[in-house]
């Protein structure tokens, strides 16, 4: 959730979500949050918009517009719902007009009581985040930062002290149904290791290779349309690529706004054939995304681009982080596979030669072409090729 929040309010100018509650917040199935209901972002009110309890005192009080802060201080509402486990003011005997006068007022400064077993850091950070004086409240970075350096064990200890499972026990407890969601989200001796509790230790692999993709023209994209419309159209493009990297086996590591990552011969022994496996799945998403409409409401905005890069070699996967645990690969192959597809062009499939000479022998009926040396940042003039 803080995540999205810092992209949107990172971006220019920012984008503020205006109505940020915990019914707007879904979990995907890799337990990763996504903010929703984009309604209110894509206008300029003339006032200021959200659900009541989730405003700040200066919406409810007429005193200013929707702003990065004002969201901020839902998010604190928010994160009192996820220690608390009930919804906000749930005790309150008032009236609700009672309620948001003494919400508005800074004497009175009602705000929901946080239980008394909420670890002391995550309270300060709550109070900070509602707090009646904007100026005061944390920026969507700064959460952002916080919470990466907070200790995912106090949100744990809210979880014990409400009456809840640890994140261990809710997985074992949910059955199959998170048990699969645990299995793409993670290789499944990865997922093994974390359903124990144990800790998820660094990993060397020899050789894989990693594939990247990005949609061409996409700040324009995002510029044009409304985020709404944007995260439909990545939506749609991604369930075509998570569909076509499971026909070709490859393990997807992340999307990052308009990027795809994907690596064959890293969550199985693909030895023989992880350059082949890449190539092909190349191909396709580049079918796929060429039959995928920019705007579905609007044909004439033509159909989506993409250009492609890839590239083989050695890297360290690990489990990072304790709030929000990710999967992912680290080494210098990630930063030249990133490369390939950044000097790639539209439509086209950029290699490495790495990856060229490997292919070759994997799958000698691919073509390969000789591109010639071209220069890679941070690497400088690199021999690369073009696949298909």
């Amino acid at each position: 959730m803080a995540s999205g929040i810092r992209f949107l309010h990172s971006s220019q100018p920012p984008v503020i979500h205006g109505d940020l509650k915990s019914q707007n917040i879904l979990i995907d199935s890799k337990f990763r949050a996504k903010l929703s209901d984009f309604g209110f972002s894509n206008r300029k009110p003339d006032k200021a918009t959200g659900t009541p309890l989730w405003m700040a005192p200066e919406l409810l009080s007429g005193q200013s517009l929707n702003t990065p802060k004002s969201d901020m201080y839902a998010v604190g509402i928010i994160m009192y719902e996820i220690v608390a486990r009930k919804e906000p003011y749930y005790d309150a005997t008032e009236s609700n007009q009672d309620l948001l006068k003494g919400i508005v007022d800074r004497k009175k400064n009602k705000r929901p009581r946080i239980p008394s077993y909420c670890p002391i850091k995550v309270k300060k950070l709550i109070k900070f985040l509602w707090h009646g004086d904007p100026s005061l409240r944390p920026t969507a970075s700064e959460l952002d930062n916080r919470l990466q350096e907070m200790d995912f064990k106090a949100f744990e200890a809210c979880a014990h002290a409400s009456g809840s499972h640890s994140m261990q026990e809710h997985t074992k407890s949910q059955g199959d149904n998170d048990e699969h969601f645990l299995y793409q989200a993670f290789p499944r001796h990865v997922a093994e290791v974390l359903k124990s509790g144990a800790k998820v230790e660094p990993e060397s692999h020899d050789i894989v290779t990693i594939f990247f993709s990005d949609i061409v023209g996409f700040t324009t994209i995002a510029g044009q349309f409304e985020p709404l419309k944007v995260s439909q159209l990545l939506d749609r493009l991604y369930l075509k690529f998570d569909d076509l990297s499971r026909k070709h086996e490859l393990f997807k590591i992340e999307t990052i706004g308009d990027a795809y990552m994907c690596a064959g011969n890293l969550a199985t022994d693909q030895y023989l054939d992880h350059v082949k496996r890449v190539a092909l799945f190349a191909m396709d998403a580049i079918k796929a995304a060429s039959t995928t409409l920019v705007d579905e409401d609007d044909p004439s905005h033509g159909f989506i681009n993409i250009r492609v890069g890839f590239h083989s070699g050695p890297v360290v996967s690990n489990v990072v982080g304790n709030l929000n645990p990710r999967y992912g690969v680290f080494g210098d192959t990630v930063n030249v596979a990133s490369r390939m597809e950044s000097n790639s062009e539209k439509g086209r499939i950029h290699c490495s030669k790495a990856s060229a000479k490997l292919l070759m022998t994997q799958a000698p009926e691919i073509k390969v072409r000789l591109r010639g040396e071209t220069e890679i940042k941070g690497k400088g003039k690199m021999t690369t090729y073009w696949v298909g």
